[in-house]
Protein backbone atom coordinates (compact mmCIF):
# COMPACT_ATOMS: atom_id res chain seq x y z
CA UNK A 1 0.00 0.00 0.00
CA UNK A 2 1.43 3.51 -0.69
CA UNK A 3 1.56 5.68 2.04
CA UNK A 4 1.08 9.37 0.12
CA UNK A 5 3.41 12.08 2.73
CA UNK A 6 2.61 15.87 2.26
CA UNK A 7 5.19 18.05 2.22
CA UNK A 8 5.12 21.73 1.98
CA UNK A 9 7.52 21.85 -1.14
CA UNK A 10 4.76 18.83 -2.71
CA UNK A 11 2.07 21.66 -2.10
CA UNK A 12 3.76 23.63 -5.20
CA UNK A 13 3.36 20.72 -6.97
CA UNK A 14 -0.16 19.38 -8.69
CA UNK A 15 -0.80 16.47 -11.41
CA UNK A 16 -2.97 17.46 -14.56
CA UNK A 17 -5.23 14.62 -15.92
CA UNK A 18 -6.25 16.71 -19.00
CA UNK A 19 -9.32 18.27 -16.98
CA UNK A 20 -8.28 18.71 -13.52
CA UNK A 21 -5.42 19.65 -11.18
CA UNK A 22 -4.68 17.30 -8.09
CA UNK A 23 -2.16 17.11 -5.36
CA UNK A 24 1.10 15.53 -5.41
CA UNK A 25 2.74 12.79 -2.60
CA UNK A 26 5.83 11.76 -1.93
CA UNK A 27 7.05 8.66 -4.11
CA UNK A 28 3.44 9.16 -5.94
CA UNK A 29 4.57 9.67 -9.33
CA UNK A 30 5.26 6.47 -10.67
CA UNK A 31 5.12 7.40 -15.08
CA UNK A 32 7.91 6.26 -17.08
CA UNK A 33 8.39 10.27 -18.21
CA UNK A 34 7.62 13.11 -16.22
CA UNK A 35 6.80 16.53 -17.68
CA UNK A 36 7.36 19.81 -15.37
CA UNK A 37 6.00 22.91 -16.35
CA UNK A 38 6.72 26.41 -14.43
CA UNK A 39 4.87 29.63 -15.43
CA UNK A 40 6.60 33.21 -15.69
CA UNK A 41 5.85 36.35 -14.31
CA UNK A 42 2.36 37.24 -13.28
CA UNK A 43 1.94 40.77 -13.02
CA UNK A 44 -1.53 42.37 -11.61
CA UNK A 45 -2.21 39.41 -9.63
CA UNK A 46 -0.04 40.15 -6.49
CA UNK A 47 -3.15 42.21 -4.63
CA UNK A 48 -5.61 38.83 -5.33
CA UNK A 49 -3.38 36.31 -4.56
CA UNK A 50 -2.78 37.68 -1.39
CA UNK A 51 -6.46 38.50 -0.39
CA UNK A 52 -7.83 34.47 -1.34
CA UNK A 53 -4.66 33.13 0.69
CA UNK A 54 -5.19 35.07 3.57
CA UNK A 55 -9.24 34.43 3.32
CA UNK A 56 -8.22 30.55 3.07
CA UNK A 57 -5.67 30.82 5.71
CA UNK A 58 -3.02 29.30 3.39
CA UNK A 59 0.39 30.59 2.89
CA UNK A 60 0.31 30.47 -0.84
CA UNK A 61 -2.56 30.06 -3.36
CA UNK A 62 -1.35 27.95 -6.63
CA UNK A 63 -1.67 29.60 -9.87
CA UNK A 64 -4.46 26.68 -11.22
CA UNK A 65 -7.12 28.01 -8.90
CA UNK A 66 -9.75 29.12 -10.99
CA UNK A 67 -10.87 32.12 -8.79
CA UNK A 68 -7.73 33.90 -10.06
CA UNK A 69 -8.81 35.74 -13.72
CA UNK A 70 -7.83 38.49 -15.44
CA UNK A 71 -10.03 42.23 -15.69
CA UNK A 72 -12.04 39.63 -19.01
CA UNK A 73 -12.65 37.23 -16.52
CA UNK A 74 -10.40 34.58 -18.26
CA UNK A 75 -8.41 32.02 -15.65
CA UNK A 76 -4.79 32.65 -14.90
CA UNK A 77 -4.12 28.77 -16.44
CA UNK A 78 -5.74 29.26 -19.38
CA UNK A 79 -2.80 30.42 -20.65
CA UNK A 80 -1.06 27.65 -20.49
CA UNK A 81 -3.99 24.72 -20.45
CA UNK A 82 -3.19 23.59 -24.32
CA UNK A 83 0.85 22.66 -23.41
CA UNK A 84 -0.86 20.93 -20.44
CA UNK A 85 -3.32 19.40 -22.19
CA UNK A 86 -1.05 18.44 -25.18
CA UNK A 87 1.27 16.88 -22.84
CA UNK A 88 -1.43 14.38 -20.84
CA UNK A 89 -2.26 13.30 -24.32
CA UNK A 90 1.09 11.56 -24.68
CA UNK A 91 -0.32 8.68 -23.16
CA UNK A 92 -0.66 7.10 -19.50
CA UNK A 93 3.19 6.79 -19.32
CA UNK A 94 3.42 10.57 -19.29
CA UNK A 95 2.89 12.44 -15.95
CA UNK A 96 2.27 16.21 -16.22
CA UNK A 97 2.81 18.53 -13.36
CA UNK A 98 2.84 22.23 -12.61
CA UNK A 99 4.84 24.02 -10.62
CA UNK A 100 3.12 27.10 -8.69
CA UNK A 101 5.69 30.08 -7.07
CA UNK A 102 2.48 32.61 -7.67
CA UNK A 103 2.84 34.15 -4.10
CA UNK A 104 6.65 35.25 -5.28
CA UNK A 105 5.90 35.87 -9.38
CA UNK A 106 2.43 37.76 -8.62
CA UNK A 107 3.03 42.00 -8.91
CA UNK A 108 1.29 44.87 -9.50
CA UNK A 109 0.51 45.73 -12.75
CA UNK A 110 3.63 47.56 -13.73
CA UNK A 111 6.43 46.69 -16.21
CA UNK A 112 9.22 48.14 -13.45
CA UNK A 113 8.31 45.39 -11.07
CA UNK A 114 9.57 42.41 -13.23
CA UNK A 115 12.72 42.21 -11.24
CA UNK A 116 10.89 40.96 -7.89
CA UNK A 117 9.59 38.04 -10.01
CA UNK A 118 13.00 37.31 -11.87
CA UNK A 119 14.69 37.20 -7.68
CA UNK A 120 12.36 34.69 -6.61
CA UNK A 121 14.17 32.86 -9.62
CA UNK A 122 16.75 31.19 -7.86
CA UNK A 123 15.26 29.59 -4.45
CA UNK A 124 12.21 28.40 -6.37
CA UNK A 125 14.62 26.80 -9.14
CA UNK A 126 15.83 24.91 -5.33
CA UNK A 127 12.39 24.13 -4.44
CA UNK A 128 11.07 22.85 -7.99
CA UNK A 129 14.17 20.43 -7.37
CA UNK A 130 13.61 19.24 -3.85
CA UNK A 131 9.43 18.82 -4.86
CA UNK A 132 10.32 16.82 -8.46
CA UNK A 133 12.97 14.51 -6.22
CA UNK A 134 10.51 14.02 -3.67
CA UNK A 135 7.64 13.03 -6.30
CA UNK A 136 9.57 10.53 -7.77
CA UNK A 137 11.24 8.81 -4.65
CA UNK A 138 11.21 4.95 -4.55
CA UNK A 139 7.35 4.62 -3.03
CA UNK A 140 7.82 3.68 0.23
CA UNK A 141 10.85 6.01 1.09
CA UNK A 142 9.76 9.41 1.93
CA UNK A 143 12.81 9.94 4.39
CA UNK A 144 15.15 9.58 2.29
CA UNK A 145 16.98 8.59 -0.67
CA UNK A 146 15.78 5.90 -2.53
CA UNK A 147 17.43 2.67 -2.16
CA UNK A 148 18.03 -0.86 -3.36
CA UNK A 149 19.48 -1.84 -6.55
CA UNK A 150 19.18 1.12 -9.48
CA UNK A 151 17.28 -1.25 -11.30
CA UNK A 152 14.49 -1.95 -8.10
CA UNK A 153 12.67 1.29 -8.09
CA UNK A 154 11.69 3.32 -11.25
CA UNK A 155 13.77 6.26 -12.19
CA UNK A 156 11.85 8.43 -14.49
CA UNK A 157 13.29 10.71 -17.71
CA UNK A 158 12.20 14.44 -16.54
CA UNK A 159 11.34 16.88 -19.12
CA UNK A 160 11.33 20.57 -17.42
CA UNK A 161 9.38 23.45 -19.09
CA UNK A 162 9.54 27.10 -17.92
CA UNK A 163 7.69 29.93 -20.00
CA UNK A 164 9.39 33.32 -18.98
CA UNK A 165 10.78 33.53 -15.62
CA UNK A 166 9.90 30.24 -15.43
CA UNK A 167 12.72 29.39 -17.95
CA UNK A 168 15.03 30.50 -15.19
CA UNK A 169 12.97 28.74 -12.56
CA UNK A 170 13.58 25.29 -14.24
CA UNK A 171 16.96 26.17 -15.55
CA UNK A 172 18.03 26.67 -11.56
CA UNK A 173 15.98 23.41 -10.89
CA UNK A 174 17.91 21.52 -13.58
CA UNK A 175 21.69 22.10 -11.82
CA UNK A 176 20.27 21.46 -8.67
CA UNK A 177 18.99 17.73 -9.02
CA UNK A 178 20.74 14.72 -7.87
CA UNK A 179 19.87 13.54 -11.65
CA UNK A 180 19.94 15.98 -14.19
CA UNK A 181 16.85 16.55 -16.38
CA UNK A 182 16.58 14.22 -19.54
CA UNK A 183 15.42 17.56 -21.18
CA UNK A 184 15.43 20.71 -20.72
CA UNK A 185 12.72 23.72 -22.82
CA UNK A 186 13.13 27.05 -22.58
CA UNK A 187 9.93 29.24 -23.70
CA UNK A 188 10.65 32.90 -24.78
CA UNK A 189 13.18 33.32 -21.83
CA UNK A 190 13.74 37.19 -21.63
CA UNK A 191 17.43 38.12 -22.49
CA UNK A 192 17.13 41.28 -24.71
CA UNK A 193 18.75 44.32 -24.09
CA UNK A 194 14.93 45.95 -22.98
CA UNK A 195 14.85 43.07 -20.15
CA UNK A 196 18.21 43.80 -19.16
CA UNK A 197 17.83 47.09 -19.17
CA UNK A 198 14.58 46.56 -16.91
CA UNK A 199 16.35 44.29 -14.48
CA UNK A 200 13.51 41.52 -15.88
CA UNK A 201 16.29 39.28 -17.88
CA UNK A 202 16.55 35.94 -16.67
CA UNK A 203 20.74 36.09 -17.41
CA UNK A 204 20.54 32.12 -17.37
CA UNK A 205 23.59 32.38 -19.47
CA UNK A 206 25.56 32.15 -16.08
CA UNK A 207 23.89 28.81 -15.11
CA UNK A 208 23.20 26.70 -18.17
CA UNK A 209 26.97 26.28 -18.80
CA UNK A 210 26.70 24.13 -15.39
CA UNK A 211 24.52 22.00 -16.57
CA UNK A 212 26.76 20.65 -19.43
CA UNK A 213 24.51 20.48 -22.29
CA UNK A 214 24.57 18.20 -24.94
CA UNK A 215 23.38 16.19 -28.12
CA UNK A 216 24.66 12.40 -26.98
CA UNK A 217 22.33 10.41 -25.45
CA UNK A 218 22.86 10.57 -21.42
CA UNK A 219 23.50 14.35 -21.39
CA UNK A 220 20.84 17.15 -21.13
CA UNK A 221 19.09 18.21 -24.54
CA UNK A 222 18.30 21.92 -24.14
CA UNK A 223 16.37 23.84 -26.38
CA UNK A 224 15.05 27.42 -26.68
CA UNK A 225 12.31 29.30 -28.18
CA UNK A 226 11.98 32.56 -29.07
CA UNK A 227 9.49 34.88 -29.52
CA UNK A 228 9.48 38.75 -27.80
CA UNK A 229 12.02 38.66 -25.70
CA UNK A 230 14.56 35.80 -26.01
CA UNK A 231 17.87 35.64 -27.76
CA UNK A 232 20.12 32.29 -28.58
CA UNK A 233 22.37 30.80 -26.61
CA UNK A 234 24.18 28.92 -28.78
CA UNK A 235 27.05 31.13 -29.42
CA UNK A 236 27.91 31.37 -25.81
CA UNK A 237 30.71 29.73 -24.63
CA UNK A 238 29.72 26.09 -23.10
CA UNK A 239 26.31 26.67 -24.77
CA UNK A 240 27.30 25.54 -28.33
CA UNK A 241 24.84 21.94 -28.11
CA UNK A 242 21.86 24.74 -27.36
CA UNK A 243 18.91 24.00 -29.85
CA UNK A 244 17.53 27.92 -30.51
CA UNK A 245 14.58 28.47 -32.82
CA UNK A 246 13.20 32.32 -33.64
CA UNK A 247 9.41 32.43 -34.21
CA UNK A 248 7.80 33.89 -36.33
CA UNK A 249 4.46 35.39 -34.75
CA UNK A 250 1.41 36.18 -36.07
CA UNK A 251 0.12 39.38 -35.90
CA UNK A 252 -2.30 40.63 -33.04
CA UNK A 253 -4.39 43.44 -34.05
CA UNK A 254 -5.45 45.63 -30.74
CA UNK A 255 -5.32 48.99 -29.54
CA UNK A 256 -3.64 48.15 -26.68
CA UNK A 257 -0.09 47.34 -27.34
CA UNK A 258 0.23 45.29 -24.03
CA UNK A 259 -1.70 42.75 -25.13
CA UNK A 260 -0.29 42.57 -28.89
CA UNK A 261 3.17 41.69 -26.81
CA UNK A 262 1.88 39.39 -24.42
CA UNK A 263 0.20 37.64 -27.63
CA UNK A 264 3.68 37.46 -28.72
CA UNK A 265 5.46 36.77 -25.32
CA UNK A 266 2.63 33.31 -24.92
CA UNK A 267 3.13 32.27 -28.27
CA UNK A 268 6.18 29.76 -27.49
CA UNK A 269 3.72 28.03 -25.47
CA UNK A 270 0.94 27.50 -28.17
CA UNK A 271 3.91 26.65 -30.76
CA UNK A 272 5.00 24.05 -28.50
CA UNK A 273 1.93 22.41 -27.34
CA UNK A 274 1.34 21.84 -31.32
CA UNK A 275 4.69 20.37 -31.58
CA UNK A 276 3.17 18.12 -28.77
CA UNK A 277 0.15 17.38 -30.00
CA UNK A 278 1.61 16.46 -33.26
CA UNK A 279 3.90 13.56 -31.70
CA UNK A 280 0.53 12.47 -29.99
CA UNK A 281 -1.65 12.37 -33.40
CA UNK A 282 -3.84 15.14 -32.81
CA UNK A 283 -2.57 17.53 -35.65
CA UNK A 284 -4.04 18.07 -39.15
CA UNK A 285 -2.17 15.30 -41.38
CA UNK A 286 -1.11 18.43 -43.10
CA UNK A 287 1.13 19.56 -39.75
CA UNK A 288 2.01 15.97 -39.06
CA UNK A 289 4.46 15.34 -41.39
CA UNK A 290 6.40 18.78 -40.46
CA UNK A 291 6.13 18.07 -36.87
CA UNK A 292 7.53 14.24 -36.61
CA UNK A 293 10.90 16.62 -36.20
CA UNK A 294 10.10 19.69 -35.01
CA UNK A 295 10.26 20.84 -31.04
CA UNK A 296 9.13 17.90 -28.89
CA UNK A 297 9.07 15.42 -32.13
CA UNK A 298 13.07 15.65 -31.63
CA UNK A 299 13.28 15.49 -28.06
CA UNK A 300 15.66 12.53 -26.93
CA UNK A 301 12.32 11.44 -24.87
CA UNK A 302 10.74 10.55 -28.46
CA UNK A 303 13.83 8.32 -29.58
CA UNK A 304 14.88 10.79 -31.16
CA UNK A 305 18.54 11.31 -32.41
CA UNK A 306 19.50 15.32 -31.62
CA UNK A 307 22.85 14.80 -32.69
CA UNK A 308 21.74 15.56 -36.65
CA UNK A 309 20.13 18.94 -35.46
CA UNK A 310 21.47 22.35 -36.56
CA UNK A 311 21.81 25.00 -33.85
CA UNK A 312 19.49 28.05 -35.04
CA UNK A 313 16.36 27.10 -36.56
CA UNK A 314 13.36 30.01 -37.53
CA UNK A 315 9.74 29.80 -38.79
CA UNK A 316 9.12 32.48 -41.41
CA UNK A 317 5.66 31.29 -41.96
CA UNK A 318 3.34 31.86 -39.02
CA UNK A 319 0.34 29.85 -40.77
CA UNK A 320 2.57 27.16 -41.20
CA UNK A 321 3.94 27.24 -38.17
CA UNK A 322 5.59 23.61 -37.57
CA UNK A 323 7.70 24.22 -40.78
CA UNK A 324 11.03 25.62 -39.51
CA UNK A 325 13.98 27.01 -41.69
CA UNK A 326 17.98 27.18 -41.27
CA UNK A 327 18.62 30.32 -39.86
CA UNK A 328 20.42 32.83 -41.54
CA UNK A 329 23.14 32.73 -39.11
CA UNK A 330 23.16 29.17 -39.18
CA UNK A 331 26.21 29.09 -41.79
CA UNK A 332 28.09 31.14 -39.19
CA UNK A 333 27.31 29.52 -36.12
CA UNK A 334 28.02 26.25 -37.29
CA UNK A 335 31.72 27.39 -39.01
CA UNK A 336 32.38 28.87 -35.45
CA UNK A 337 30.92 26.29 -33.49
CA UNK A 338 34.79 24.68 -32.84
CA UNK A 339 36.07 28.31 -32.19
CA UNK A 340 33.32 28.91 -29.81
CA UNK A 341 34.10 25.48 -28.09
CA UNK A 342 37.88 26.85 -27.63
CA UNK A 343 37.21 30.19 -26.91
CA UNK A 344 34.44 28.66 -23.81
CA UNK A 345 37.78 26.69 -22.58
CA UNK A 346 40.34 29.83 -23.26
CA UNK A 347 37.82 31.90 -21.74
CA UNK A 348 39.29 31.92 -17.65
CA UNK A 349 36.76 31.36 -15.12
CA UNK A 350 38.35 33.09 -12.30
CA UNK A 351 37.74 31.98 -8.99
CA UNK A 352 39.02 34.18 -6.01
CA UNK A 353 38.72 32.26 -2.54
CA UNK A 354 37.69 33.68 0.12
CA UNK A 355 37.96 33.41 3.86
CA UNK A 356 34.02 33.37 5.35
CA UNK A 357 32.52 29.93 6.21
CA UNK A 358 29.07 29.59 7.79
CA UNK A 359 28.34 26.52 10.27
CA UNK A 360 25.06 25.85 11.66
CA UNK A 361 23.38 23.12 14.59
CA UNK A 362 20.28 22.02 15.68
CA UNK A 363 21.31 23.86 18.74
CA UNK A 364 22.44 27.14 16.60
CA UNK A 365 20.10 27.18 13.44
CA UNK A 366 21.33 30.39 12.05
CA UNK A 367 24.28 31.55 11.28
CA UNK A 368 25.59 34.82 8.92
CA UNK A 369 28.52 35.81 7.29
CA UNK A 370 29.78 38.97 5.17
CA UNK A 371 31.36 37.99 1.21
CA UNK A 372 32.88 41.52 -0.53
CA UNK A 373 32.64 40.89 -4.49
CA UNK A 374 35.05 42.78 -6.85
CA UNK A 375 33.34 44.03 -10.07
CA UNK A 376 32.66 41.62 -12.38
CA UNK A 377 32.14 39.11 -10.39
CA UNK A 378 28.82 37.05 -10.67
CA UNK A 379 28.58 33.80 -8.72
CA UNK A 380 29.25 32.60 -5.01
CA UNK A 381 29.96 28.96 -5.60
CA UNK A 382 30.66 26.69 -2.11
CA UNK A 383 30.78 23.17 -1.11
CA UNK A 384 28.21 21.65 1.49
CA UNK A 385 29.14 19.68 4.52
CA UNK A 386 26.64 17.48 6.23
CA UNK A 387 27.09 15.33 9.53
CA UNK A 388 25.02 13.57 11.80
CA UNK A 389 21.83 14.43 9.76
CA UNK A 390 18.41 11.85 9.63
CA UNK A 391 17.35 12.84 6.12
CA UNK A 392 14.46 15.74 7.48
CA UNK A 393 16.56 18.72 7.50
CA UNK A 394 16.66 21.58 5.21
CA UNK A 395 19.03 23.79 4.21
CA UNK A 396 18.35 27.19 3.39
CA UNK A 397 20.38 30.13 2.60
CA UNK A 398 19.88 34.11 1.91
CA UNK A 399 21.74 36.08 -0.29
CA UNK A 400 21.08 40.31 1.02
CA UNK A 401 17.94 38.84 2.96
CA UNK A 402 16.04 37.50 -0.21
CA UNK A 403 16.01 33.68 -0.38
CA UNK A 404 18.68 32.07 -3.11
CA UNK A 405 19.01 28.36 -1.92
CA UNK A 406 17.35 25.55 -0.66
CA UNK A 407 18.85 21.74 -0.02
CA UNK A 408 17.31 18.86 1.07
CA UNK A 409 19.94 16.50 3.39
CA UNK A 410 17.42 13.47 1.83
CA UNK A 411 18.47 14.90 -1.84
CA UNK A 412 22.43 16.51 -1.73
CA UNK A 413 22.79 19.22 -4.39
CA UNK A 414 25.56 18.33 -6.99
CA UNK A 415 28.63 20.46 -7.22
CA UNK A 416 27.02 22.29 -10.46
CA UNK A 417 23.71 23.65 -8.10
CA UNK A 418 26.10 25.04 -5.39
CA UNK A 419 26.27 28.51 -6.07
CA UNK A 420 24.40 32.08 -5.34
CA UNK A 421 24.04 34.79 -8.14
CA UNK A 422 25.29 37.92 -8.01
CA UNK A 423 24.88 39.02 -11.42
CA UNK A 424 22.71 42.02 -10.76
CA UNK A 425 24.09 42.87 -7.66
CA UNK A 426 26.52 45.55 -7.18
CA UNK A 427 30.14 45.17 -5.91
CA UNK A 428 31.03 45.16 -2.57
CA UNK A 429 29.04 43.51 0.95
CA UNK A 430 26.84 40.80 0.29
CA UNK A 431 24.96 39.36 3.57
CA UNK A 432 24.78 35.47 3.61
CA UNK A 433 23.08 33.75 5.86
CA UNK A 434 21.85 29.99 6.52
CA UNK A 435 19.28 28.37 8.29
CA UNK A 436 19.31 24.62 9.87
CA UNK A 437 15.51 23.47 9.96
CA UNK A 438 13.98 20.14 11.31
CA UNK A 439 17.17 18.99 12.51
CA UNK A 440 17.99 17.02 15.94
CA UNK A 441 20.80 18.42 18.25
CA UNK A 442 23.62 16.12 16.48
CA UNK A 443 22.95 17.30 13.03
CA UNK A 444 25.59 19.86 11.65
CA UNK A 445 26.16 21.51 8.40
CA UNK A 446 28.80 23.64 7.31
CA UNK A 447 29.05 25.80 4.03
CA UNK A 448 33.02 25.52 3.90
CA UNK A 449 35.16 26.60 0.54
CA UNK A 450 33.44 29.70 -0.76
CA UNK A 451 34.73 30.80 -4.08
CA UNK A 452 33.62 34.50 -6.16
CA UNK A 453 33.36 33.84 -9.60
CA UNK A 454 33.82 35.89 -12.92
CA UNK A 455 32.54 34.95 -16.17
CA UNK A 456 34.12 37.86 -18.04
CA UNK A 457 31.59 37.37 -21.38
CA UNK A 458 28.68 37.74 -19.32
CA UNK A 459 26.71 41.00 -18.87
CA UNK A 460 25.25 42.26 -15.86
CA UNK A 461 21.65 42.98 -15.78
CA UNK A 462 20.12 46.18 -14.26
CA UNK A 463 19.14 46.83 -10.93
CA UNK A 464 15.89 49.89 -10.74
CA UNK A 465 18.52 51.95 -9.22
CA UNK A 466 20.79 51.29 -12.07
CA UNK A 467 18.10 51.51 -14.81
CA UNK A 468 16.66 54.75 -13.43
CA UNK A 469 20.37 56.10 -13.10
CA UNK A 470 20.90 55.11 -16.78
CA UNK A 471 17.56 56.69 -17.99
CA UNK A 472 18.28 60.30 -16.45
CA UNK A 473 21.86 60.01 -17.82
CA UNK A 474 21.01 59.26 -21.24
CA UNK A 475 18.10 61.91 -21.20
CA UNK A 476 20.79 64.44 -19.69
CA UNK A 477 23.74 63.45 -22.43
CA UNK A 478 20.92 63.58 -25.34
CA UNK A 479 19.34 66.57 -24.00
CA UNK A 480 22.63 68.61 -23.75
CA UNK A 481 23.14 67.37 -27.16
CA UNK A 482 19.68 68.23 -28.85
CA UNK A 483 20.41 71.70 -27.10
CA UNK A 484 23.42 72.35 -28.26
CA UNK A 485 22.66 71.71 -31.34
CA UNK A 486 19.61 73.69 -31.58
CA UNK A 487 21.65 76.79 -30.29
CA UNK A 488 24.59 76.25 -32.79
CA UNK A 489 21.85 76.14 -35.43
CA UNK A 490 19.76 79.29 -34.49
CA UNK A 491 23.26 81.37 -33.73
CA UNK A 492 24.54 80.14 -37.74
CA UNK A 493 20.86 81.60 -38.89
CA UNK A 494 21.51 84.73 -37.49
CA UNK A 495 24.58 85.41 -38.42
CA UNK A 496 23.45 84.38 -42.18
CA UNK A 497 20.39 86.50 -41.89
CA UNK A 498 21.17 89.42 -39.87
CA UNK A 499 18.87 92.19 -41.58
CA UNK A 500 16.32 89.51 -40.25
CA UNK A 501 17.25 90.74 -36.93
CA UNK A 502 16.42 94.71 -36.34
CA UNK A 503 16.62 94.39 -32.75
CA UNK A 504 20.14 93.34 -32.91
CA UNK A 505 22.69 95.73 -31.40
CA UNK A 506 24.21 98.43 -34.25
CA UNK A 507 21.78 97.22 -36.42
CA UNK A 508 19.89 100.12 -38.40
CA UNK A 509 16.80 99.25 -40.24
CA UNK A 510 16.69 99.54 -43.86
CA UNK A 511 14.96 102.90 -45.65
CA UNK A 512 12.02 102.36 -47.62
Amino acid sequence: MLVIVTDPLLDRLARFDGRAFHPVGAGSVDAEVVHVFAHGWQPGYRVTERLLATTDGVSALPAWDPRLVDPRGRPLIADYLPLLEALTALGPGHAVLCYSWLDESATDADIVQAFRSRRATQVNGRRLAAAVQLAVSRPGSTTGPPTGSPGSWPRPRVHLIGHSHGSAVVTHAAVSMTRPPAHLTLLDAPEDPISRLGGASDLIDLVLPRLRPGRARGTPFVDSYASAFGRPYHRRPGLEAVVDVLLGVPLVLSRDPIVAINAAHLYPVDWYARSVRAVAGLEPGRHRRHAAAVGYGWSPLTGDDPTRLLSWYHAPLPQRPLVLRRHLGEPLARGTRRLLTRLGRAVPVRRRPVDPRLEVTGKAPVAATVVRAQPGEQLIEFDLELRGTSGSETIELDLDGVPAFLALAAHPVPGSGRYLMLADGPPGEHLVTMRLSGAAGTARARMVNLRLVTLSPVVRSFTVTRTATTVFAAGAISGGVLTAVAGAGLASLIRRWPWRWPWRAGSQPRAR
